[in-house]
């Protein structure tokens, strides 16, 4: 009897199993993406396929769509756009990952959107217009770098500015047709109200306003700040030109802890450590928005200790033995934390690095010159010459910028050369 049983149980698990077979078979038919690719399938349909009247685009419609995006803004030939289908076909070469999501849209023809082609962007974080252009990137999808490195972020202003926040409203109150759609700040005397406008432009402005008002010189005392979001449209609402649906969830939070951050630095400038914080409460914003996950990276000097240990032991115990994230730093997660060396690093500093980066993730190390180099490898063609223009970095980065110079003057004559003779 029990062997009777066994040799049951083994044919139904035989049976189940050439049935999961032939189901995977299937899939796996039917599906345009290679049979060594699993996950394709999943994350195509999760990240870059348009919701449309009827469904989710197919791989072959966002082909289609993007190509044609391509082609348009390309002025491409025939014989051009058939290779670039192709290839997108054979899954051999394809655009962006931004561009699979907006090409050929739209959406992206319109100047303020161009941006959102790209996968990733850097900004120089020289004043509150780059954190708010770092969030109103991260809102189009794009990846985010911040360099933070003091000769930039001395150019802040101090603040002096108490920021009491007080958010009224909620989130969806307002009828569709009767919205705002920009950020309207309303000052006075001692308070100032900011009507969230519901739109890409509307978060990102009333985020940049707060900040502006930290180090802005016609308060002299504490400001009370209303932060109205009657006007923001409701999670679940579609957005028609980006694509995808709203999910303001953290946006009511954002402004009183981007208050708490400010008000820790009344009187000074905010260390690179604090504008993370600040950029990466609006990544958090954004990602919880339903945009993208954040792919963000921030850059400070190789003499930045404190942001070089800035996400050391996010995960602490306590006496209970329960783990917990560091609530303090927790947005910190947003983001790779890169420090630039504009000198060779030592051995024993990549070796400490890599090391780091083994147990932690974090300790990511850029040697400037080779980078800048490998930027203009256009005119830093040769060997030698991307040696010769390292070296010169090291003695002096004027003396770099001049060589890049004379190269592209000479570059220029050869072309002008050329072109006389044609």
């Amino acid at each position: 009897m029990v062997r009777e049983l066994e040799s049951i149980r083994l044919q139904q698990s035989s049976s189940e199993a050439s049935s999961a077979v032939v189901e995977a078979a299937a899939i796996a038919a039917s599906s345009p993406f290679p049979a060594t690719a699993p996950a394709a399938n999943p994350v195509f349909y999760r990240t870059y396929s348009r919701r449309t009247e009827i469904g989710r685009e197919p791989w072959d419609d966002v082909v289609q769509r993007t190509t044609a995006g391509l082609v348009k803004l390309g002025q491409l030939t025939e014989a051009e756009a058939r290779l670039i289908e192709q290839m997108q076909q054979e899954v051999k070469a394809l655009p962006s990952g931004r561009w699979l999501w907006v090409g050929g849209t739209p959406w992206i023809e319109k100047e303020e959107n161009f941006s959102g082609a790209y996968n990733c962007t850097s900004t120089n974080v020289i004043d509150w217009r780059a954190f708010g252009l770092m969030m109103d990137l991260a809102m189009m999808g794009c990846g985010t770098g911040a360099i933070l490195e003091p000769r930039y972020i001395s150019h802040l202003p101090a603040i002096r500015n108490v920021l009491q926040v007080q958010v009224v409203g909620e989130v969806g109150t307002t009828p569709a047709g009767q919205r705002r759609d920009r950020t309207e700040v309303v000052i006075n005397d001692h308070e100032a109200t900011i009507y969230v406008g519901d739109s890409r432009q509307g978060w990102v402005y009333s985020y940049q306003a707060l900040l502006e008002l930290a180090t802005d010189d016609r308060f002299t005392r504490e400001i009370a700040v209303v932060v109205n979001v009657n006007d923001v449209r409701p999670e679940g609402e579609v957005l028609k030109g980006f694509g995808g649906v709203a999910n303001p969830i953290r946006l009511s939070g954002l402004y009183a802890r981007c208050a708490n951050l400010l008000n820790k630095a009344i009187g000074r400038q905010l260390t690179s450590v604090e504008c993370c914080l600040l950029i990466d409460e609006a990544a958090a914003t954004v990602v919880a928005g339903n945009i993208r996950r954040s792919a963000g990276m921030r850059q400070s000097n190789s003499e930045d200790t404190a942001f070089a240990v800035a996400k050391d032991n996010l995960w602490q115990q306590d006496a209970a033995g329960n783990w917990r994230i560091d609530p303090e730093r927790d947005v910190l997660r947003m983001a790779n934390h890169t420090r630039v060396y504009h000198h060779k690093p030592t051995e024993q500093e990549c070796v400490d690095a890599v090391r780091k980066q083994f147990y932690s993730g974090e300790g990511a190390i850029q040697y400037a010159p080779e980078a800048i180099a490998r930027s203009n490898r256009d005119l830093l063609d040769t060997p030698d010459k991307g040696q010769k223009f390292v070296d010169l970095y090291c003695e002096s980065t004027e003396l770099a910028k001049a060589y890049l110079k004379e190269l592209l003057l000479e570059r220029r004559k050869a072309v002008q050369a050329v072109s006389t003779e044609g």
